[in-house]
This record gives C-alpha cells, structure tokens and sequence, in this order.
C-alpha cells in the first residue's frame, strides 16, 4: 500500500478563475521524484514519512471573503488602492502614483475610518492612525477579509501557506512609463515535511511622470514556520517596508476645469520636497486547532510581535520626523456550542517613541494601548443570523474608546437581507493630541470623536454565480476630530493656488455632521464571461438629529459609475488560458474629494481645494497563462486625450496619461 502525503496544489496550474484556495490533492509516494532509485535503497535509510494536515486559519465571525490568490493573479495592480477603485461602494483618492499614500472613501467610511490587519496584528500608523495601503505583500495574498463594524472599516489579510514536495522559485516583474519599474523574486523550500521557509524581496519605482513624482523602494519578508504536531503551528514572520517618496505638495495647475498644462510644464509647489518612511514588523506566530483530526481549522492564534515605524519628510520650509517602536501581544480565540459561534481577542501594545527631545513633533513619552474584543454569531432558525460584537480601547493618557454594533441577516431563498446598527466613541490619536511643527499644533484638550451608524443591504442571487444588490449606510459623527481651516475661504471655483493652513493650525472637535452612502450592484460570473457593474453615491451632510446645523465639509454629492466585462477561456487548442475585458467607469458631476496634507500623512474630508472636473476612465485588461509562466498586461486610460484631456480624483495631482503596464509572473520548481 503506498504511503500517502499531502501537498497543496500549485496556484499558477490552476485554470479556473474561481478556484478554491483551500483545495488539496493527494500524491502518492511513487509520484514524488528521489535523489536515488527506490528499488536500490536499503530499506534501513528510509526516512519516516509523516501525514502533515495543511492548516487552513479561521475567519474572523462577521467577516466577507473581498479577495482571493485566484482572483488577484488575473489583474496586475499597481497597489491594492488600484485593485479598491473597482469596488462597489469605493470612492478612490488616488495622486497619480501608486504607492503613495493613497486612500478610498469605503462605503460611508472615510479614510480615517479604516484599520488594516495582517491576521490579527493592527498595521495602521502609530501616529496618525492613518492606514498605508502599500504595505501589504500582495503578491503573497491567499486571502482578504472585510468586516463592516459599523463605526469603521476593517481589513484583514492573510498569506499563503506553502507544503511543497520541490523547492520553489518565482519571478514576478512588470514595468511601463517612465519609472514605473517592479521586480520581484521569491524562493520557498521545505526543510522537512512540517517546516517550510521563505524569502522574498521586491525592488518597487514608480512615478516620474511629472517632476518630484518618483517614487523607490523596497519590500523584504521571509517566513518560516513549523508544525510542532498535528495541532499546532509555528511561524516567525518578518516584513520590512522602505519608500523614498517625492512630495511635491501638489502641482500649480490653474483651474482643473481646462486641464491646460502637461507633464513638461506642470511645477510642483515644493520641487525638492520628499519623505523617507521606513516600516518593520518580527511577529511570532503560535496557531491550534481541534483534537478532532476532521477539523483543519484553527481556533486559537496568538502572536507576539514587534514594530517600528519611522518617517522623516522634508519641505523648503520645514522638516519633521518621528521614529516609533512597540511591543505588541495578541491572542484570539473561536468556540462553538450548538447554535452559538463565539469569537474573543484582546491585544497590548506598548509603543516607545524614539525622538523624546524637544525638536521632536511628539511632546509625549512613551504609552500603551490595550484593545478587548468579544463577538457572538447565533443561528436561531436556519434563515436567520444575529450577530453582536463590541471592543473596549483604553490607552495610558487617559484617554479610552468602545464600540457596540448589531447585524442581523435573513437568508430566505435567493434573498439576503443583512441591517445593522452601531454606536461608539473613537480616541483622538497621538498626532491629534501631541503634534508640534511650526505648521501645526496637537490639542491636548480634545473629546472623543462620537459614532452612531446603520446600514442595510439587499441582494438577490439569480445563480450562485450571480447577484444584484443595494447598499445604504449613515454615519452620525459627534465631535469630529479635523484640523481648524477656518482661516481658509472656500477655493471651489477658484483656480489660484489655496492658501495654506497656517502655524496656527490646531486639531480640533468640529461640529457635528452624517456621512451618507448609497450603491447599487451586479456580479454575473458565468463559465466563459464575466460582468460587473455599480453605481456608488456618497454625501457629507447635515446629522439626524440636527437637521439644520452648517457642517464643516462640502455637501456635494459624489457619484461613480463602474463596470466591467471579460472573456475567458482555452486558445490554440488549450495551450495557453486567457482572461480579456474591459473595466471603466464614470463620475458624471463635480464634486469636491478629500485633501491629502503630506507633513501629517492624513486625509481631510474638510477642504479648501477646487472642485473635480467630470471624468472617466477606461482599461483594457489581458492575462494568458501558459504553463507556468502567466503574462498580464493593461492598457490603462486608453481614452486619454479621446474624451478629456485628463482627469483627477485628487485636486492638485494629475492622474497618469495613457500607458502600457506589461507584467510577466514565472513559477520554476526545484
């Protein structure tokens, strides 16, 4: 009787587009190639071959797949801001170059409002509380969870896990205009049959578009880990993240309405303007899952790990810096109990900061944050969920947050309905407290920021491949935490340069205001073809129970119209799979979008800049795989010039013209 192994299928020979990251195959120990003819062996030098379950990790209760290895293989993105601009529900602020410090309004959701979590250690800065997109190893996905809780929005990501019979080796490279250059190469190796270690390093450039636009950096993670027994895994964990950014502080453009400038002639305001940031992360990782060997699932994770995160920028007229470390312990646990699903986390982190002197931009010490977390899923009849969650945050000023939210959701034949209510009270963070530059200034004596919020949604599933929806959410927020701009007047139609927030600048509470958010969907995945299309429709305005209040944002409606359609399918008699479609979409009015401020790192929905013509944009996608060897290719923006002459999504910073991104992903083994 042949010995049996297990080992997980490798993604690039897998030809469907909905392919299920957990499946597995078994192989047989004939099937493995040997160094030596096993006819010849001595039976005494055989090793003992072990059965080693591959661990699959729990989801978080609550929580939406929003993407997986199979799906994101087929699309090359820039950065994961890229990949969100198609979402239903997204509004992307976008600034012309890919890993920058881009961000979307998610849903009713504003940049601020969102945290990003690699399993279940928090990423977003210890600073700012801002989160950075571009630190995802994202050609490493296996899988992206979203979970709307109400006051925020979450997203939480995990790796791939790799069991190999062979070492593997991949190479994955893309260039186009300009600096636009990626390399990435990446090796794994089985030590034995229960460690495997990785390494992997990307060489990022971007931008060069217009003038002070680059951006360099790099990417290193490696990774081993180690199943101690049938039940539980080990995994250390590194990732190190370091951007040389050009900040030109936005470009003089005159009035975004005529476009009359071009790549040669647009003048940054601050031509020599650039930022150093630098991101590490060590984490030991421990994983259990049930005695019962039917169940691969984990249900407990616990991580000990350590942080930096440092950023150094540089203007004409000032320079700031911060250099922030912490050690951080998290554990979760799952239990289940007939009809009840419980989940538990809770997290320390004690953070250090590095620069304690008095040019430092932090007038704090050191501090720590503890974050308790309980949720609970109950199944009382078989078309109806509730599920109730809450978080306790205090931290070592004195300050502290919570939040309570309740979702219910009815599955009752193709219908899905799923409402929830939420409330909490958000901290300010450490910059809204503590900063000092000679253009800003913390405020000590700030309130928390209040949240109250409901959202409902309704889809209809045709076939399991097909569905259409609506989504709506209001937000009520009480004491907003902003920077004053009442020194600015209103630069909507304006096309002079604003003027800038001067020394005097302070965060603030302002008043109250409700953000407001509409979409409508449809996804129809049939064997061949593909399409998906969304209208979104966002809006600050006045709170519920303050009708008539001023708010402290433009009440201009942002509306997007997205869609897309592909092909798939064999060619040349099932030499090689192809995908092949086009994806657009179209914002039909004007509007005003967030503003970035490069010295704090952080979006504003609270503005001064010029409203954003109409725009549009349309791109074309191809991928092929032959063999392993997968080639992925985008003409993007291809009516540049045809129906407009160029467009924004964030005042001040031009969207790239028409190019060519050409990517080539190759997997060699042993």
């Amino acid at each position: 009787m042949p010995v049996k192994l297990w080992a997980q299928v490798d993604q690039t020979s897998i030809d469907s587009v909905a392919i299920d990251r957990t499946l597995l195959e078994k192989i047989t120990l004939s099937d493995v190639s040997t160094s030596r003819d096993e006819d010849t062996a001595p039976a005494d030098s055989a090793k003992p071959l072990i059965k080693v379950i591959p661990w699959e990790f729990r989801s978080p209760i609550g929580a939406e797949v929003t993407a997986t290895d199979s799906t994101l293989r087929w699309q090359i993105w820039p950065d994961w801001t890229y990949k969100l601009n198609r979402e239903p529900g997204v509004v992307s602020y976008r600034m012309g170059t890919s890993i920058r410090s881009n961000a979307v309004q998610r849903y009713a959701h504003e940049p601020r409002h969102q945290e990003l979590y690699w399993e279940g250690i928090p990423l977003n800065d210890p600073v700012s509380g801002m989160l950075n997109w571009s630190l995802i190893p994202q050609h490493k996905i296996s899988t992206v969870y979203g979970e709307d809780l109400g006051t925020h929005y979450r997203t939480t990501y995990y790796l791939t896990q790799y069991y190999l019979n062979k070492p593997l080796s991949r190479l994955i490279y893309s260039e186009s205009k300009f600096s636009s250059r990626n390399l990435e190469f990446e090796v794994s190796h089985n030590l034995s049959q229960k460690t495997n270690i990785e390494l992997r390093y990307w060489d990022r450039r971007e931008g060069g578009e217009y003038d002070n636009s680059e951006v360099k950096g790099r990417q290193i993670f490696a990774k081993a880990s180690h199943h101690l027994d049938d039940r539980h895994l080990l995994k250390l964990n590194y990732v190190n993240n370091k951007l040389d950014v050009g900040r030109p502080f936005g470009y003089i453009t005159g009035a975004l309405r005529t476009f009359n400038f071009d790549r040669f002639e647009t003048v940054p305001r601050e031509g020599s303007g650039n930022s150093t940031e630098i991101n590490n992360l060590l984490a030991l990782n421990f994983y259990r899952r049930s005695a019962d060997s039917t169940l691969a699932t984990d249900n407990l994770h616990g991580s000990l790990y350590y942080r930096s995160t440092q950023r150094m920028l540089q203007r004409t007229a000032d320079s700031t810096s911060y250099n922030i470390s912490s050690l951080g312990l998290t554990t979760r646990k799952w239990w289940s109990a007939g009809l009840l699903d419980m989940e538990g986390g809770i997290t320390y982190e004690y953070f250090l900061n590095r620069e304690q002197h008095p040019a430092g931009v932090l007038a704090t010490g050191n501090w720590g944050l503890l974050e308790a977390e309980a949720k609970t899923s109950v199944h009382p009849a078989s078309f109806v969920t509730l599920r109730v969650d809450g978080a306790l945050k205090t931290r070592s000023d004195g300050f502290s947050g919570h939040r309570l939210n309740g979702v219910l959701d009815f599955d009752i034949g193709k219908f899905a309905l799923t409402a929830g209510l939420s409330s909490g009270s958000l901290m300010p963070t450490p910059q809204q407290l503590y900063w000092r530059s000679g253009a800003f200034s913390g405020n000590p004596g700030l309130s928390n920021e209040d949240i109250q919020e409901g959202r409902a949604q309704l889809t209809y599933h045709f076939t399991p491949g097909t569905r259409l929806g609506i989504r709506v959410q209001h937000k009520d927020i009480t004491n907003g935490l902003m920077v004053d701009a009442s020194s600015i007047s209103n630069n909507l139609d304006n096309f002079k340069p604003g003027p800038t927030i001067g020394a005097d600048s302070i965060f603030i509470n302002v008043n109250s205001y409700a953000s407001q958010s509409a979409a409508a969907f449809f996804d129809w995945d049939a064997p061949h073809f593909e399409f998906n299309g969304s209208a979104t429709l966002h809006q600050f305005t006045n709170p519920t129970f303050a009708p008539d209040q001023a708010i402290p944002m433009s009440a201009q409606q942002r509306f997007w119209i997205k869609a897309g359609a592909y092909w798939k399918g064999y060619l040349f008699d099932r030499a090689t799979y192809v995908k092949a479609g086009l994806s657009g979409m179209l914002t039909p009015f004007r509007y005003q979008a967030d503003h970035y401020n490069p010295e704090l790192d952080y979006w504003l929905p609270v503005s001064s800049d010029q409203r954003l013509p109409a725009f549009n944009r349309l791109d074309l996608d191809i991928s092929a795989r032959v063999r392993s060897i997968m080639f992925v290719m985008r003409w993007q923006n291809i009516l540049d010039d045809v129906s407009q002459p160029g467009y924004f999504e964030t005042a001040g910073y031009p969207m790239s013209q028409r190019k060519f991104l050409f990517g080539v992903r190759a997997l060699f083994r042993n």
